[in-house]
């Protein structure tokens, strides 16, 4: 059987809540690196989503890639295109719901299946998907939201 940890060592490791006081009485804020690790793995040097990285890991191509953001299928081809401003925000935006996702969903590929497939009931059935490319992303993350602080689905 684990023993309990003790308090200083909770306090070494890094296990208090996200905004936890000190001794003293400054509010301390803690930043999770799990959730950076995914969303950086796609990130290219310049700061863009890199859409070769992305299409690679969930075995799709750019077109297809493409398709599921609601552009169209060249949008990925081109460089200028992939690095446009509404490109990459569509990028971000279903980057940042796959990694939440991806804890529940039991990795990236299954956070992409509930990505594509899963109507929300909540939100009429649509999929996330669906309401990414109507640009209504903050509607998915305030659901995503509801359900990480105890609301029903």
């Amino acid at each position: 059987m684990a023993k309990p940890m003790s308090r200083a060592n909770k306090r070494a490791s890094g296990a208090r809540h996200a905004a936890g006081k000190s001794e003293r009485g400054v509010v301390k804020k803690s930043v999770s690196t799990t959730k950076f690790k995914t969303t950086t793995r796609f990130m290219s040097s310049s700061g863009y989503v890199d859409v070769d990285t992305l299409a690679a890991e969930f075995n799709v191509t750019k077109a297809a890639l493409a398709q599921s953001l609601g552009f169209a299928e060249e949008t990925l081809q081109r460089s200028a295109r992939a690095s446009a401003q509404k490109t990459q925000q569509r990028l971000r935006e279903m980057l940042e719901i796959l990694t939440r996702v991806e804890p529940w969903a039991g990795g990236m590929p299954q956070a992409m299946g509930w990505y594509r497939g899963q109507g929300i009931a909540a939100l009429g059935d649509q999929t996330a998907e669906a309401l990414v490319k109507n640009d209504q992303a903050a509607v998915v993350r305030a659901y995503l939201d509801a359900i990480a602080t105890g609301a029903f689905a």
